[in-house]
């Protein structure tokens, strides 16, 4: 079967306006925000289109259903993203540190993300197509239930991975280093490399009730 990588085509915003407080709190379109802060904000169902984040805070905020699209986004600091719904196309996340990622039940379509550290995502339920995760740490990647096609790891670093009840179509984790696996029999789709099943000879083996002697 012939791996099929995903395909993005990311774009910069450009000619973007400075948004104002307010503007970050409602549907957002061709704007620019630096340095602002979102604490305890209800922006659900609100939408970023064609936007520049940088060096945004968010805190104890509701994300619920929100819609980002043709947006970059850099130097995103959030202990807690609660963005359930949400819906996530042509994007590029860079440069960020969060804590719990919510994204369950939400869409990501062309999105890349880049050189961040994410303590836990949770992404059940979610649909994934055309995401790359590149040099990134990953205390937790939930996607149990999730189904994703053409999603690719390069260069990160995963301490557990759940995949359980999942469907997978070219998901390449040959670069990802994978500490725990949850759900490993739910990894149908899914490439690896030969030292990454050597790894996995334990779990596969305890999965399907095996018992590995030594050589007598």
């Amino acid at each position: 079967m012939a791996l099929h990588r995903p395909q993005l085509d990311l774009r910069e915003p450009r000619h973007l306006v400075p948004g104002t407080s307010s503007e970050l709190l409602g549907e957002a379109e061709g704007l620019s925000f630096e340095g602002q802060e979102l604490v305890g904000e209800d922006i659900s169902g609100g939408s970023f289109v064609e936007c520049s984040l940088q060096n945004l805070y968010v805190m104890d905020s509701d994300l619920s259903a929100v819609t980002i699209a043709e947006t970059w986004i850099r130097g995103l600091n959030a202990p807690h993203l609660s963005a359930p719904r949400s819906s996530w196309r042509d994007v590029l996340l860079t440069g960020s540190r969060i804590g719990a990622a919510d994204l369950y039940d939400g869409v990501l379509d062309s999105v890349h993300i880049q050189g961040s550290k994410l303590d836990l995502v949770n992404l059940r339920g979610a649909k994934l197509s055309d995401v790359v995760f590149e040099n990134c740490t990953i205390g937790e990647l939930d996607l149990a239930g999730c189904s994703a096609k053409r999603v690719q790891f390069i260069g990160c670093q995963v301490e557990t991975f759940a995949a359980t009840q999942a469907s997978f179509a070219h998901v390449d984790l040959t670069g990802a280093e994978l500490s725990r696996i949850i759900g490993i029999d739910s990894l149908r789709g899914a490439v690896i490399s030969p030292m990454q099943l050597s790894e996995l000879a334990p779990s596969l083996a305890e999965h399907l009730g095996l018992t590995v002697l030594e050589d007598i």
